[in-house]
């Protein structure tokens, strides 16, 4: 038996209730992080099977997850080590925290004097 849970709440979804499905995904790669998330107009089993698939009882628990998966930073490959090998390149990287991504910015301001 297959059974749904919402992705916020931890509730499991009976038959007949009206639920939201959609796809999320998060691409880390060396330069740039990507979270994504696709929301479905009407549940869909067919995609609500797959891999990739969240799942929310409520518009309010969709919401809240939203909310807390984009407010944190995504953290970013560091590169430790390149390696040639006979027909093969081998890079092993590091997730970097995200805390050590984030630059901060100086603003100078330069003034005109006439």
């Amino acid at each position: 038996m297959l059974q749904f849970v919402c992705d916020y709440c931890s509730r499991v979804k009976q038959a007949g209730e009206t639920w939201i499905t959609g796809l999320a995904a998060e691409n880390v790669g060396t330069q740039a992080a990507r979270r994504e998330v696709v929301i479905d107009p009407v549940w869909r089993r067919e995609r609500a099977v797959l891999p990739l698939a969240v799942h929310f009882c409520s518009l309010e628990c969709k919401d809240n997850y939203l909310a807390k998966l984009f407010d944190q930073p995504v953290p970013v490959l560091e590169i430790t080590s390149v390696e040639s090998q006979p027909g093969a390149r081998v890079i092993r990287a590091r997730k970097k925290p995200a805390s050590e991504t984030v630059r901060k910015r100086t603003v100078t301001r330069k003034t005109r004097t006439r």
